[in-house]
């Protein structure tokens, strides 16, 4: 009997413990991440100081979704990856994560008027920009607004 009422108790425990985990396992959404939400357009670019010629920047969308984020680049279909932000750092982090799982370290800025403003790193040895200024750098910079949804 006592053995039979030890085990219901540890079961019981056992659920409850269970339970609890389950409700940690929830992740709250970031809130840093609500910025983002929605879907932008490239409104400019430039690589090297310079805005490419080739290729009209508002071809190009940026949607995020929660911690996704899904690039169009006109016809040639999605690329359906990650971004995670770091608020901490000065200036403040952003990694765009391909969906094949390339590492795309950067810095981003909310603008006044409401546009963000992203830095990122090119090239295979891509280390993050420190700074909004692409002349002589390796660095690539992204301004997007925000389309109304």
């Amino acid at each position: 009997m006592r053995f039979a009422a030890m085990l219901s108790g540890l079961v019981l425990l056992c659920g409850l413990a269970n339970a609890q985990q389950k409700g940690k396992d929830k992740k709250e959404p970031d809130k840093n991440l609500e910025p983002f939400q929605g879907t932008w357009k490239v409104v400019r670019a430039e690589f090297d100081g310079k805005e490419p010629k080739d290729k009209a920047p508002g071809e190009v969308r940026f949607t995020f979704k929660g911690d996704r984020l899904i690039v169009r680049e006109g016809l040639k279909g999605d690329d359906d990856g990650k971004f995670a932000v770091n608020t901490k750092r000065k200036p403040t982090e952003i990694d765009l994560i391909s969906s094949k799982g390339e590492r795309i370290p950067g810095i981003y800025k909310f603008e006044d008027d409401g546009k963000l403003t992203l830095s990122f790193a090119k090239g295979k040895v891509a280390v993050r920009p420190k700074t909004f200024d692409t002349k002589k750098t390796m660095a690539g910079l992204l301004v997007l607004e925000k389309l109304k949804e």
